[in-house]
């Protein structure tokens, strides 16, 4: 049971999330704020990876 919430709550985050992008990217003025949003989530998840890479080499 605790496991189908942890699921449960993953989706629904990553759901607002996704929203958020899309709602940024249109007040920004994106052509389509669909990939817009796309492209930041993709770039702050490199970002993380290489913040995360760098902190475990120290």
């Amino acid at each position: 049971m605790r496991g189908a919430l942890a699921r449960c709550g993953r989706t629904v985050r990553r759901h607002l999330l996704r929203d958020i992008r899309r709602r940024t990217a249109r007040l920004a003025g994106a052509a389509d704020p669909e990939a817009f949003g796309e492209r930041v989530r993709r770039k702050l998840k490199r970002l993380g990876d290489r913040y995360t890479q760098r902190a475990a080499a120290v």
